[in-house]
């Protein structure tokens, strides 16, 4: 897979970052230093944080999302990785912005349909992979 993701999403003032494997992790650790050095053991994580990059009096809302591809080993798999985790994210982003969230939240429902299809997006390598090698394993079955 080619380096982490990155994104800024203007409507909230945010940065976003993505890691799919291990390597990833470790290019996104040099980039943002709040991050653990070592990627995590799981199979998902929205990590959220007001970082200070230059130490200065600049703050950046940040929001680290990792999917550890590796661990998924279907479509389906993934889809639920990647819905958890833009939950996740979603409501940390939207609590730093003052947004509490109500039964029926379409700011919310909007965004976390937003980051699913942005990381859906970041593992298309993957999912073609995996796409592939299904229908070679059926062709032959």
């Amino acid at each position: 897979m080619p380096s982490y993701a990155e994104h800024r999403l203007d409507i909230y003032d945010a940065q976003l970052y993505l890691a799919t494997d291990k390597r990833q992790w470790q290019a996104l650790r040099r980039r943002v230093s709040f991050i653990d050095t070592k990627a995590p053991d799981s199979a998902g994580l929205a990590h959220f944080a007001t970082w200070h990059p230059n130490d200065g009096g600049m703050t950046l809302p940040v929001v680290v999302l990792w999917v550890n591809l590796a661990q998924h080993h279907d479509l389906a798999d993934l889809a639920d990785t990647l819905a958890h985790e833009a939950s996740h994210a979603a409501g940390q982003l939207l609590d730093h912005v003052g947004h509490r969230p109500g039964a029926v939240d379409e700011p919310q429902a909007y965004l976390v349909g937003w980051l699913v299809r942005w990381m859906w997006h970041h593992c298309l390598p993957w999912i073609t992979h995996h796409i592939e090698t299904s229908h070679r394993q059926q062709t032959r079955a």
